[in-house]
């Protein structure tokens, strides 16, 4: 493309592009020079042409604003990053709800042991006890409030400790005790599906999920609570097997001939079925 360049007052040219560059380089043309390339509507100096932005000393890379400066007030109160997981791999994904699993239902059938334990120890009717609806739910507030009571003091319970299990808030600080008041009741809905038989593997398993995709549970994640792993031994495993068994043990002897009673007075049929399988006292000559 020509070119025309305005020198002492006159029009001069035309010239190459390539060529003005040159005398811009070398001095001889100013960038503040008039100039004009076929096509453009009016004169402008060569600093503003783009052919001549490189000859000018002008870097034609359009440079990036400044990012606005964030001021952060002292005074305002720190809030919880909620569901700001940190980053796990599937395997300790698995591991983590593994040992929730186990702790969770060791301190359910640890909690029931010791209600009936105490019951029984008392000379109450256990009959009427497991019979009565709102009885067994009175049950479960109490061992809400119980739980709720630990992870706020300790942030643990005896299943959590066991398998090496720690409760806190994502600032590392103890979780008041309306929020694990408020936890313990998410758990028992969300978690267990009140232990009702329908609604127990129902939940089981959208948590398994949930926890597998997001990191966290509803219960958890929600309130800005993280539930840490400690690296554990095996003996701590044996440990627990031992202790869950004696829990069953003895809630078994317990509960086994109460509940075998109103098995036999309800279900009848189901109650020969299963009386099969169980072994006879061999009599005494």
């Amino acid at each position: 493309m020509r070119t025309w360049i305005i020198i002492d007052g006159e029009k001069t040219g035309p010239f190459d592009i390539a060529q003005v560059a040159r005398r811009i380089e070398s001095g001889e043309l100013k960038p503040e020079t008039y100039g004009w390339i076929e096509g453009m509507k009016e004169w402008q100096p060569l600093s503003t042409m783009p052919q001549f932005a490189e000859a000018c000393g002008i870097s034609r890379k359009p440079v990036a604003p400044p990012l606005p400066t964030v001021v952060v007030d002292p005074a305002a109160p720190a809030r919880t990053a909620h569901w700001q997981i940190p980053a796990s791999t599937m395997g300790e994904k698995t591991q983590l709800l593994i040992r929730r699993f186990f702790a969770r239902w060791f301190d359910f059938f640890m909690w029931s042991g010791i209600y009936w334990c105490a019951f029984y120890l008392a000379g109450s009717d256990l009959k009427s006890l497991i019979l009565n609806f709102w009885f067994n739910y009175l049950m479960m507030i109490v061992w809400i409030l119980i739980e709720a009571a630990m992870i706020h003091v300790w942030g643990t319970t005896p299943g959590k400790a066991l398998l090496g299990l720690r409760v806190k808030r994502a600032d590392g600080e103890p979780v008041t005790i309306g929020l694990s008041v408020l936890r313990a009741i998410r758990v028992y809905l969300m978690g267990m599906g009140m232990t009702h038989p329908i609604l127990l593997p129902l939940c089981h398993g959208f948590s398994w999920w949930f926890v597998r995709k997001h990191g966290a549970t509803l219960w958890d994640g929600a309130s800005g609570i993280r539930v840490t792993m400690n690296a554990i031994k095996p003996w701590r495993w044996v440990l627990y097997a031992m202790a869950a068994l004696f829990i069953m043990q003895v809630t078994g002897l317990i509960l086994e001939p109460i509940t075998r009673e109103i098995m036999q007075e309800n279900f009848p049929e189901q109650a020969k079925w299963f009386d099969s399988f169980v072994p006879k006292p061999t009599p005494t000559p």
